[in-house]
């Protein structure tokens, strides 16, 4: 009987230390208590061309980018028009 008193003794103290630090906010579950990063790189949309050929849509910090992605590596096919209006202010990208 001592033994079982002991035993809820530690996991009580374990579970008020627990939430203590949770309303100090130095100590998270992980349910939904956790503050959400927003992520850095989403994708937005998928394209399977072939087994080994896609092209993806990501949002990374708030720009697209258009990605093909094949055996070799991964290309840039378009970025976002922010990065390429800052071309054309830079006068790098000539005009069509």
């Amino acid at each position: 009987m001592q033994q079982f008193f002991a035993v809820m003794f530690v996991l009580l103290s374990l579970w008020g230390a627990v939430a203590f630090l949770r309303k100090k906010g130095l100590a998270f579950s992980s349910g939904s208590m956790r503050p959400r990063k927003q992520a850095l790189i989403e994708p937005l949309d998928k394209l399977r061309l072939t087994p080994n050929h896609s092209i993806h849509l990501l949002s990374v910090d708030g720009n697209r980018l258009l990605v093909a992605v094949h055996p070799q590596g991964v290309t840039l096919l378009r970025g976002s028009v922010r990065a390429r209006a800052a071309e054309f202010a830079d006068g790098a990208v000539s005009k069509r």
